[in-house]
Formats: structure tokens, C-alpha cells, sequence
């Protein structure tokens, strides 16, 4: 009876509580964007991250101060039994040391890593990446023979077009310089970190290094869920260390040199996670998270505070109602549960409002470039920012907008609630 009474009650007040009403639709339309907008960054990272530094779970082998995994194969089988849900596992060349160049027309340009792909196995990850030109289809076929894709600032930087021939630089393992010409079938939209990295078949790496042609320094791990980094990267480790020497968990990648030993006689297979990989970056995202977080209390605080003084005027001018429902026996507790279950109403319905809204905010926005600059790269897509809605933060949203409608709704209510029959229906209001 009391939460139709509740109900029966909102709908006939429906014009006075209309200020209130649009208190929570704003408030929880801006929780919603601001949670959506940090999420969506972090998810943003973590996509780019993945196709960076081997995947959400990099296995990376050490031996005698050289990057190597002998038996990329077995160690590709190893992971895959697992009990971690896995979307992709591939082995993959690295390299990463300074000298790496590319030169055309007379320009070069630095590359942070140039990595050696197994486009059979990796080839849907990498078709994620944003391409301006070509793509990654020549390379599952002999067309992707010396064949390379970089992104559009490297492009830029040494005036390169799709089928140009451009020459790679590096030191061998027997520190040899070394170069090899090789093909752009594809230009990528990506600037900032993620921008100076190449991409080639896993066999041409590996030949201008003078290695043997499968040869492999990381196994690339991607994950059906990501949300789940830190323990799927202990179970996997764990499951190595069955059949293969490993080093102890890496957390950070300020304690990879703590932790991993390049010298070691036998090769050790180094486990670490993408979020390791990107704890700096993750500080600057958490950042970003704190203030957002802030700032949804502040948000809560100021419709509490409004709600508080809406209720307040709303509950006088219903005086002489309270008296007629105490006058024909509803009992104080009753009073109260009436008027806390109409806020508690009001914060959903105007809540859902405002989830719909801010639904069709965040739409328009993920349509609107923003630019490809460095200082937004890394948070875009396409030149767009992601937004990512996640139903358990929506509901954590909810409770706590209701909770902050029904703590703000308390104190007129059991005020209220304490009023006289006759003194109440005496009231002129």
C-alpha cells in the first residue's frame, strides 16, 4: 500500500517536484559522460598498448643478455593450455634499440621498436589499426614479402607513399649495421608513443637480423577479457613454470630490472603484463580517474544540497496532506516510508533520464574529430574519443545518486513525519 501510495503521490506532485526531478537528470547525465570518458580512455590505451607491447600478456625470453625464445612454438602451445580465455597467441621479433632508422628521399626518422609480425597468427590485431592506406591483405600472400607498414607521422616526416620503397637500419646480432629495402603497403593514423613503431613479416626481420627465419624474442598474448590483466599474467606465468624456467611476477616497469636478469646462462621467459607496461601511463589515466571521482561527489553534494532544500519547501506546502494521512491513521513511520519512497522513485526515473541523455550525448560525441595531435593520440580512435559505458559502474552510479536523493530526503521526512493531525490541517499553507 505505501509504495503505491508513494507512486500515486509523485504522479499528482509531479509539477512541484519537477526542480528536483531535473537536479538528478543533470547530475547523473554528467556522472554518466565523466565515468564513460575515463573509461573509454583507459580502454582506448589498453587497445593501443596490446598491439605495442605484444599484447595484454607479453612472454619475452632472456638468455646471455639476449633477447630470444628458441622455441616460440612450444611456448605459443604452453600458453594456449592455460586456463585463461585467450583471443590471440603469437609469437613475434623485437627490436628496440636506438639505432633504429628509416630513411627515404633524403629524410629519416627514429623508430621506437620495429616489430616482426606473424601475420597468420597476429594479422586480425593488427588490421585494427586505423589505415589511411593499404592495409595488412598483402601480407597474406607472397606480396608481403619485404613488405612494411608505419604510421602517418613517420610517413609524413620522410615524405612516403603507399608503394614506396623506404630503408630500414639496424645492427645485426654480430653488430653488423645493416639495411634492407622494403615496400609501404600500409599507412596507420597513430601519433604520440604508439606512432614510432614499424611493423614487417616476422622472416624479414629476422633475415636483416641474421637470425634463423622463426626465430621469436616475445610471444604476443590477447585476451578475451582484459579487464582481468594481473591475475590471467600470474596464471599464465604458473603455467609456464611447469615446462619452463620464469622469472618472478613483474608488477611494475620500473622493477623490470630488479626482477629480470638479462645475463642468465639458461633462457628464463619473463611474464608482464599490459598494465605493468603502462603503469606511467596508468598513473596519468588514474589521475584523470581521481579528479573525474571528485568530481562525481562533488556533483552528488550539490544535488544532495539541492534535493535537501527542494524537499524541504516541497514537504511544507504538503502540510495540511501529512495531517489528513496522520488524521486518518497513518503512523509516523508510515509518513516517512511514504515520502522516502517517492525520492527514492524520483532518483531512478530522473536517473534513467538522464542515463538516456547522456547516452545520446556520448553518441554525438564519438562522431566528432578531435584531431590526430600527440598531446590526443593517445586517448583516440580514428581522431575520435572512445566513450565505454559499463553496466556495473552505471549501477554503483545509480546507488549512489538514490542513496545521496534519500540521505538528502531523510531530514524533511522525519520532520514531517513528527508533525501533529491537528496542527498540520490547522496550517494554511
Amino acid at each position: 500500500m505505501t509504495p503505491y501510495l508513494a507512486i500515486r503521490n509523485l504522479l499528482l506532485q509531479r509539477r512541484r517536484y519537477a526542480l528536483m526531478a531535473a537536479a538528478v537528470v543533470i547530475g547523473f547525465l554528467l556522472v554518466t559522460i565523466l565515468t564513460a570518458a575515463a573509461q573509454g580512455a583507459m580502454e582506448t590505451i589498453q587497445s593501443k598498448g596490446a598491439r605495442y607491447f605484444s599484447g595484454h600478456v607479453s612472454v619475452t625470453g632472456f638468455r646471455q643478455n639476449q633477447q630470444v625464445i628458441s622455441d616460440p612454438l612450444a611456448v605459443v602451445e604452453a600458453v594456449q593450455q592455460t586456463p585463461v580465455p585467450l583471443r590471440t597467441v603469437a609469437p613475434r621479433v623485437i627490436y628496440y634499440r636506438r639505432d633504429a632508422r628509416l630513411f627515404f628521399g633524403g629524410n629519416s626518422v627514429r623508430q621506437r621498436r620495429l616489430v616482426g609480425v606473424d601475420f597468420e597468427a597476429e594479422g586480425r590485431e593488427i588490421a585494427t589499426l586505423d589505415f589511411r592506406a593499404g592495409g595488412i591483405e598483402p601480407f597474406a600472400t607472397d606480396g608481403g614479402e619485404n613488405g612494411v607498414l608505419i604510421s602517418e607521422v613517420v610517413a609524413e616526416l620522410l615524405s612516403a607513399r603507399l608503394g614506396d620503397d623506404i630503408t630500414v637500419l639496424l645492427t645485426t646480432d654480430d653488430g653488423q649495421i645493416n639495411t634492407v629495402t622494403l615496400v609501404v603497403h600500409g599507412i596507420f593514423r597513430e601519433a604520440g608513443i604508439f606512432g614510432y613503431v614499424t611493423y614487417m613479416r616476422m622472416q624479414d626481420l629476422n633475415q636483416v637480423l641474421g637470425r634463423p627465419v622463426d626465430a621469436a624474442t616475445d610471444v604476443a598474448v590477447y585476451l578475451r577479457n582484459p579487464a582481468s590483466l594481473p591475475p590471467a599474467a600470474e596464471a599464465i606465468r604458473t603455467g609456464l613454470a611447469d615446462r619452463f624456467a620464469v622469472f618472478p611476477p613483474v608488477l611494475h616497469r620500473r622493477d623490470f630490472s630488479a626482477v629480470v636478469d638479462r645475463n642468465v646462462q639458461q633462457e628464463t621467459l619473463a611474464v608482464v603484463s599490459l598494465d605493468a607496461q603502462l603503469a606511467e601511463i596508468r598513473d596519468l589515466v588514474d589521475a584523470f580517474l581521481m579528479v573525474s571521482n571528485f568530481v562525481v561527489v562533488l556533483f552528488m553534494v550539490i544535488v544532495m544540497f539541492g534535493i535537501l532544500n527542494t524537499y524541504r519547501v516541497l514537504l511544507h506546502q504538503r502540510t495540511r496532506e501529512i495531517g489528513t494521512m496522520r488524521a486518518l491513521g497513518m503512523s509516523r513511520g508510515g509518513i516517512m516510508r511514504v515520502f522516502l519512497i517517492e525520492a527514492a522513485f524520483l532518483a531512478v526515473l530522473a536517473s534513467f533520464v538522464g542515463f538516456l541523455i547522456a547516452t545520446v550525448l556520448l553518441s554525438i560525441g564519438e562522431t566528432v574529430s578531435v584531431g590526430t595531435g600527440p598531446a590526443v593520440a593517445m586517448f583516440t580512435e580514428r581522431g575520435r574519443l572512445q566513450f565505454s559505458i559499463r553496466f556495473p559502474t552505471v549501477a554503483v552510479n545509480l546507488l549512489l545518486m538514490v542513496g545521496a536523493v534519500l540521505v538528502a530526503a531523510w531530514g524533511p521526512a522525519y520532520k514531517a513525519s513528527r508533525l501533529h493531525p491537528v496542527e498540520a490541517l490547522r496550517k494554511d499553507t
